[in-house]
């Protein structure tokens, strides 16, 4: 006999929490979640309780669409972030919620309460379970035919899942028959760590700019060598590496050498080597983005020599140079982080800490003889940052009547898509809308099609979409007259292309659109410089983009349980030029200057503004 039970837990703070903010995403009516096998058990009101139902959603329904959803992160995903899948299930929770919760084959009902509190305890609670059982549960070590075995398991991986190996004349079959040769010769147990290694360099050869290789199992703790830096900071300047140390007064930078500024080798090995080699894991990328992040490898030199399956010394000898003559020196390594960061990044750090607060302050601009300035320093989706769309919108509306207008995603690491569809009503213009975007393939598998609700959230349609109107199709058919893709398409493992079609909004921004851009500008914040690049209202100005954009899958090794992140989408620009790879370059290109990378003066911004002030404002823009 089921005995039903009503118990209501009502925290006044929480239920008035919620009145103010209806759409909360990041909260939840459980403290915990454990799991038997695929079962949940959520800890509530200090109780373990089997999960059974949540309103009219049976538990099966949830957790079937979170595995669908999220993959190899549905636990997690449920445990942390539920309000998002009830969501996308079309449904959104109040302060309170009807429970259905078993314990000891009784079922009752019980009354919940979704709170920010509850979901911290839950993200605290999976925090304290993997640290104490990442360790025990995987092995540092594992056979030769496991590891041959997780070899093979990759290559199919490659072969039936990733969209970019296709695109790449890199011979990945070869690659990984030679390394599982390697193995076979060890009689020993295979290192993990290792392995990781030796996978993550086939991976950094195929192109995808989203592809990781991971072992979730590292300690950084446990490889005292791992974490051994230089005793200076290194800054891509003019096509080099700089050699810098802080100032006295911590805020700037000055040469470490000043009659020699530039880093020629470590321990006998050229810094285009170290770059170029040793940090594989961005041989593809752009040469600006190649040049930055090798420069941020290297002073992480005891990671950069771990990750090549290198011993790292206790010292090492540098030459330096200034483009004729050279200096060497020896140095200890130390623990101690005295890297180069930029000024622009620790601003673009406080940008994203005030929007976590929900605070805007800073963000939006006005400057001298009436520019327009916003920054966005991630692409946010508009659920996780409340207020935005409509800070964004405001921004519009208050420079209505400027000369131009600067929009800098400079340092931006990219996130969703929806600011990119507000700020398009916005810039592209009624003669030019509809603008065909970008196009791109989806990798098919022979168990799936084409997911259309997926690419949906990415806002790409196929050609007969019910979002594809009419007029969608003439702007689209007008496109294809023009488009030269750089890479065939095999259409037997791609599917149909889907679109990004922009349009115009009720209130355009008639005046200049100047987006700056730089090196660091990767994923859906490459996707928003190369998306509106050739509007006649539009310019791209700063260094060339980290693009990137590949719907990214996990794919667990059985064995070893290696973490394999591919693409499984195309995403073409419409020059016809994948952005993995080759990124957005500007119509106007302002490099970081000896002042930028020194001192931390915004030569990129301010240039671009005594551009803006001493060219004319173009015909035929005008309000509308």
């Amino acid at each position: 006999m089921r005995i039903c039970l009503i118990v209501t837990l009502v925290c006044f703070h929480s239920l008035f929490a919620f009145s103010q903010k209806s759409d909360l995403v990041k909260a939840s009516p459980f403290t915990a979640v454990k799991w038997e096998g695929d079962q949940p058990l959520v800890q509530f009101h200090h109780e373990w309780y089997h999960f059974e139902k949540l309103e009219n959603f049976l538990k099966d329904v949830i957790l079937d669409f979170a595995k669908k959803r999220y993959g190899s992160k549905w636990k997690k995903r449920f445990s942390e972030d539920l309000v998002e899948i009830l969501h996308e299930l079309g449904y959104q929770p109040s302060g309170n919620v009807r429970l259905q919760l078993s314990k000891n084959k009784m079922m009752k009902t019980y009354t919940g309460t979704f709170t920010v509190e509850n979901r911290q305890q839950s993200v605290l609670y999976n925090r304290s379970v993997e640290r104490s059982t990442t360790n025990a549960a995987f092995p540092q070590k594992i056979a030769v035919t496991a590891a041959i075995a997780d070899l093979k398991q990759f290559g199919y991986i490659l072969e039936k899942v990733s969209s970019y190996s296709y695109l790449s004349k890199f011979d990945y079959n070869l690659a990984i028959r030679e390394l599982a040769d390697s193995l076979v010769k060890d009689t020993s147990a295979i290192d993990i760590n290792m392995l990781t290694n030796e996978i993550s360099k086939i991976m950094s050869n195929i192109g995808d700019r989203h592809s990781s290789v991971k072992n979730e199992a590292f300690n950084r703790k446990n490889h005292m060598a791992y974490n051994l830096r230089l005793p200076f900071g290194l800054a891509a300047l003019d096509g080099k590496i700089i050699a810098l140390q802080r100032n006295p007064d911590g805020k700037n930078y000055k040469y470490f050498y000043k009659s020699y500024p530039f880093l020629t080798s470590i321990n006998g090995i050229g810094i285009k080597q170290l770059i170029d080699t040793y940090n594989y894991r961005d041989r593809k990328a752009p040469m600006e983005a190649k040049l930055s992040s090798g420069a941020e490898a290297i002073q992480k030199y005891g990671e950069l020599l771990f990750k090549n399956n290198l011993d790292c010394p206790d010292s090492i000898k540098v030459v330096f140079s200034n483009g004729h003559t050279f200096k060497s020196h020896t140095f200890h390594l130390t623990m101690a982080n005295q890297g180069y960061e930029s000024k622009l990044s620790l601003e673009h750090d406080l940008y994203r800490t005030k929007i976590n607060n929900l605070s805007y302050t800073g963000l939006r601009k006005m400057f001298f003889d009436h520019i327009g300035y916003i920054n966005i320093p991630e692409m946010y989706n508009y659920r996780d940052a409340e207020g935005l769309e409509n800070f964004i919108n405001t921004s519009f509306k208050e420079f209505a009547n400027t000369k131009s207008l600067i929009i800098d995603i400079r340092n931006n690491p990219g996130g969703e898509r929806e600011i990119l569809q507000t700020i398009a009503g916005y810039i592209v213009q009624p003669k030019q809308s509809p603008w065909v975007a970008n196009i791109a393939y989806l990798r098919l598998s022979s168990e799936n099609g084409p997911d259309e609700e997926s690419m949906g959230k990415r806002y790409l349609y196929s050609y007969h979409a019910e979002k594809i109107s009419g007029g969608d199709r003439q702007a689209i058919d007008q496109f294809h007259q023009d488009l030269k893709l750089e890479h065939m398409i095999d259409h037997s493992k791609f599917s149909s292309p889907f679109y990004m079609v922009l349009h115009s909004g009720e209130e355009s921004y008639g005046r200049p659109v100047y987006i700056l851009v730089n090196e660091k500008t990767f994923s859906a914040a490459s996707v928003f410089a190369s998306v509106f690049k050739n509007l006649p209202n539009v310019k791209i100005v700063g260094e060339r983009t980290d693009g990137s954009s590949g719907k990214s899958e996990i794919v667990y090794l059985k064995n070893s349980n290696i973490k394999i992140t591919l693409s499984t989408m195309l995403s073409f620009q419409r020059n016809g030029q994948t952005l993995d790879g080759n990124g957005t370059v500007p119509d106007l290109i302002i490099h970081e200057d000896e002042k930028q990378v020194l001192n931390g003066a915004d030569t990129q911004l301010n240039t671009l503004i005594q551009i803006i002030n001493s060219t004319p404002i173009q015909s035929g823009l005008s309000h509308n």
